[in-house]
């Protein structure tokens, strides 16, 4: 093996930087992060609204496709994921949000021994330079910078106050485990700029002598000697290489590329290896499984004020990009939400299972760009979904991106929830804070009469989140991927340590909970190798 180091990543997302720095602050440990993707160093990425820019972008995302989805009239579904640096908070909407004390808690007591709220949230303190105003539920002297929103349009506050006409509580701290209502969100930004992983946990790190990142390192599988991790074989310029970990290698991939690398180390379902002609290292049935991903609907509405699609004209992006270069400020700062809410679809639920994220622009229903027309939309996710998908290997090639099989709304419930949440926005629409701004419908475009043409509309109209997990899944029984401390049951010296983890998706966007896991995971090696 032409290269050798204490610890191997597999992964230079949100939780793979985070282990980046963490394990190299111990001058004793040589650490080699592999990334497939390019640094994350450019204009688009800093920029927040240069997102745009990048989703589709192959160089920069892997942009993966589903098969049909029968639950969604067989469309094929286009699944984007940061290939760079950062991963996916390179190239997201910079929502900071950890989720709530029940989701930590429920996993706690399904068996993932460690991870409840109380456990977890001085994780997310570790990460936390919060530029707000101060409050115990917040840190400082963090490397990721969290936020208030540095140009919030008017309609957010809006937003907040119809949510409360029509029934829900304005939360004041949803960072302390509590998102039982309404809120403005934060974001992870620092002075305008995203700031990403990468720019958190890498550049402050990048001079040390024990670290060294790879970028354009595309990996293949883990090297196993019986069932214990020796290394990591990878393609790196055009060249076959292969690097030994002397401690562990760590895959943090993601939740749709960790089970792949796993499922070519030989370890996953039997009999799927068997039939991509791949040796069993172990037979690890639930490797790939239990996906979850929220089915997200955008509600949509013409508007009688500027927002930030009309606002971003070609006459105007000059003005725009000088008041950004200058001074850090103005449109090209803003990220897609600007407010959230959380609402019960049956009143009798304990907890919310509706998601709504408001976003001051709307887009055209048939060309999918930015409309003409100022509009504001309102995207509604089950949230944690009962719908279930897999990955699975298309070949053993890793140039091959795999399959996602996957069911939006696999699970009846899950339709009937979000029929219920899109009744519920539109009650928020005709709130008497909101109305007075509403100029006429853009989606659905025209008034849907029963449940079944609400159907009909998801089906034919509804996406994703954004925000896969589970693939990996943590527990205490023997079924699970990895134990409650992230290691690969039936292995030695090999974890994995992203999204893909979480046994059920907590309810949030997930980024800020993939570095939560980082921090933990990173902690939980540092203590075995001490």
């Amino acid at each position: 093996m032409g290269r050798e180091a204490d610890f191997v990543i597999v992964g230079g997302g949100s939780a793979g930087c985070v282990l980046a720095n963490r394990l190299s602050e111990n001058s004793a440990y040589r650490v080699l992060l592999l990334e497939a993707g390019p640094p994350s160093d450019r204009f688009f990425v800093k920029m927040p609204a240069g997102a745009s820019k990048l989703m589709g972008n192959p160089e920069v995302d892997w942009i993966h496709t589903t098969e049909p989805d029968p639950s969604a009239n067989n469309r094929v579904g286009m699944w984007f994921a940061g290939k760079m640096l950062g991963g996916g908070s390179s190239i997201n909407g910079m929502v900071y949000i950890r989720g709530a004390k029940h989701d930590y808690d429920g996993w706690a007591e399904n068996g993932c021994h460690g991870w409840s709220w109380d456990e977890v949230l001085p994780y997310f303190l570790r990460s936390e330079d919060y530029r707000g105003s101060p409050a115990q539920t917040h840190a400082q002297g963090g490397p990721l910078t969290v936020s208030p929103l540095r140009m919030k349009h008017p309609l957010a506050d809006t937003f907040v106050k119809a949510c409360t006409e029509v029934g829900l509580r304005q939360v004041p701290d949803y960072c302390a485990g509590d998102i039982d209502g309404t809120f403005v969100n934060l974001v992870t930004q620092r002075n305008g700029q995203r700031w990403s992983s990468a720019r958190a946990h890498i550049e402050p790190a990048r001079n040390r002598p024990n670290l060294t990142v790879l970028t354009g390192a595309l990996v293949d599988k883990v090297i196993m000697e019986g069932t214990t991790a020796v290394g990591v074989r990878f393609t790196h310029e055009g060249r076959d290489e292969e690097c030994r970990a002397s401690r562990e290698v760590i895959v943090s991939a993601g939740s749709i590329q960790s089970a792949p690398v796993l499922l070519r180390s030989g370890i996953g379902p039997g009999a799927h290896l068997q039939s991509m002609g791949i040796a069993v290292c172990v037979d690890s049935p639930e490797v790939g499984k239990n996906l979850q991903e929220h089915a997200s609907y955008a509600s949509s509405r013409f508007v009688n004020i500027p927002t930030y699609n009309s606002m971003a004209g070609p006459a105007q992006l000059p003005g725009h990009l000088l008041n950004y270069l200058l001074f850090g400020k103005g449109l090209l700062t803003t990220p897609p939400v600007h407010a959230m809410a959380y609402y019960r679809s049956d009143p009798d639920l304990p907890d919310p299972d509706i998601k709504m994220q408001f976003g001051p622009f709307c887009m055209d229903r048939n060309t999918r760009k930015p409309h003409s027309r100022p509009g504001i939309s309102v995207f509604t996710n089950v949230s944690p979904p009962k719908s279930r998908g897999e990955i699975r290997l298309r070949s053993p090639n890793p140039q091959d991106n795999p399959v996602i099989d996957h069911r939006l709304y696999g699970d009846p419930s899950d339709m009937t929830a979000m029929i219920k949440g899109l009744r519920f926005v539109d009650s928020i629409f005709e709130a008497p804070s909101m109305k007075p701004f509403i100029a006429g419908l853009n989606a659905p475009a025209r008034p849907m009469r029963n449940d079944e043409e609400w159907a009909d509309e998801i089906r034919a109209q509804s996406g994703i989140g954004f925000h896969a997990v589970a693939t990996c899944r943590m527990g205490s029984d023997a079924r699970s991927v990895v134990d409650p401390t992230l290691k690969v049951r039936g292995t030695s010296r090999l974890r994995v340590i992203d999204a893909s983890i979480m046994p059920v998706m907590p309810s949030a966007n997930t980024n800020a909970p993939a570095m939560m896991i980082g921090e933990k995971g990173a902690d939980l090696i540092l203590k075995d190798h001490r």
